[in-house]
């Protein structure tokens, strides 16, 4: 599957006052280099991120909702627990990122990567997706309930304990990722119906519906 990726100008400005301009009622991002900030507090809706890279950034307590970010990179950043309800996300890489509670659910995802990320427990929920790549990331508990999945990748990734209710799983290869304890509903309206697991995880899955599987 290929991922178109994010589409950057040619020269970035970089800023350290970034605090000040996602504090401004009128300010959009474009063009900006961030690099080692915290940001901290922010409480903003509708803003509009474009042709952004950060860069060792962490956000601490930060309320970005019903916002959009297109063709932005974060780099090893640190979004954990923040509040990115109703955002979304086109063009957009997360690489080496700690995403562990962040909530970014009702968004709208299209060519996104999540590479080496730290995700456990971030709220994906009632979220469309389309051409996804999940690339050895940790989304233990990760909450990926009611979303429309389309393209979508878990490459070599922690999914124990995700929960899928109501997502459809079919065509999606799940055999190199962990799923111990994956979290779906009953048999008759199985997720993963469609899924391709490996023999062992067959094994695994068929407790959790169930099954007892007798030599």
């Amino acid at each position: 599957m290929k991922i178109t990726q994010p589409r950057l100008s040619n020269t970035l400005h970089e800023s350290t006052n970034i605090q000040i301009m996602l504090e401004k009622n009128d300010e959009d991002l474009t063009g900006y280099s961030f690099k080692s900030l915290r940001i901290e507090g922010v409480k903003k809706g509708n803003l509009s991120v474009q042709s952004c890279v950060f860069s060792n950034c962490s956000f601490g307590a930060c309320n970005i909702r019903k916002s959009q970010f297109s063709d932005v990179v974060f780099k090893n950043c640190d979004l954990s627990n923040i509040n990115l309800t109703g955002c979304g996300f086109h063009r957009v890489e997360f690489i080496g990122c700690k995403l562990m509670g962040t909530n970014m659910a009702d968004g709208i995802f299209n060519h996104i990567t999540f590479e080496e990320c730290r995700g456990e427990y971030m709220n994906l929920s009632m979220s469309k997706m389309r051409h996804i790549q999940f690339t050895r990331s940790n989304l233990q508990g990760a909450g990926i309930e009611g979303c429309q999945l389309t393209n979508v990748s878990f490459d070599a990734c922690n999914l124990m304990e995700a929960e899928f209710y109501h997502t459809s799983l079919k065509g999606i290869d799940l055999s190199n990722s962990e799923i111990s304890g994956i979290r779906i509903t009953n048999l008759a309206n199985s997720e993963l119906r469609g899924a391709s697991v490996s023999s062992l995880q067959a094994l695994e899955l068929a407790r959790i519906l169930g099954i007892e599987i007798k030599d």
